[in-house]
């Protein structure tokens, strides 16, 4: 009596344990489908007439906000960065521009439409600091925007919308545009192992963000 009336109960466990074990793998399963397209968000403000490059972004992003610069209605390109850092080729800024203004200027953007924002250096909130830096200039320079769109590597771009629109909104609408480095396949990025270490570092970044920014 007593084998019997345990058996359907053990079966019961473990019936649970395979639900548990199958619904654990669905949602594996939609991570890695969605974990990249996630984090490497686009969504443009239409009418934006301000594009935003973060100074430390690799030369892939000079490239594209280059190629968007032009195709835009964009009256500035802002280059936001940290006093101290340092901008692709590591080449150490001169305290009035960086070098990624010079980049910018060597890929045919002109001068004049370059503004530097140097934020002070800080360990903390980098992004997000950076974002008010991109705030005050405006601020400073009286410029009213209709828009301001922000490009940012791929799977950083999801924290970069963030601490932009808290900085800018309600002030002035906040697009992201997302650049792929082009040397792995978003759709198959777990196969990646340095795309592997950029989506978990960057989740990690964005529920700090979340949690801890102002």
């Amino acid at each position: 009596m007593n084998s019997s009336a345990s058996g359907p109960a053990t079966l019961s466990g473990w019936k649970r344990w395979i639900l548990l074990f199958l619904v654990l793998v669905l949602l594996l399963a939609a991570f890695l489908v969605n974990a990249h397209r996630f984090l490497a968000v686009t969504s443009r403000v239409a009418h934006a007439d301000i594009l935003v490059v973060e100074g430390w972004s690799a030369d892939v992003v000079g490239h594209a906000a280059v190629k968007e610069f032009r195709q835009g209605n964009y009256q500035h390109l802002l280059i936001s960065s940290l006093s101290g850092d340092v901008g692709p080729g590591e080449k150490p800024k001169d305290g009035t521009k960086t070098s990624v203004s010079d980049y910018m200027i060597s890929l045919g953007i002109p001068e004049d439409r370059i503004m530097e924002c140097i934020a002070p250096m800080t360990d903390n909130h980098r992004s997000a600091t950076m974002a008010r830096g991109v705030r005050d200039a405006l601020r400073r320079g009286d410029i009213k925007s209709k828009g301001v769109n922000v490009m940012a590597p791929a799977t950083h771009a999801r924290k970069t919308w963030l601490v932009h629109r808290r900085a800018l909104l309600p002030e002035t609408p906040v697009g992201i545009i997302a650049v792929l480095p082009g040397v792995y396949d978003p759709a198959r990025w777990w196969m990646d192992r340095q795309a592997t270490k950029w989506v978990l570092k960057n989740y990690v970044g964005l529920f700090h963000e979340w949690i801890t920014g102002l």
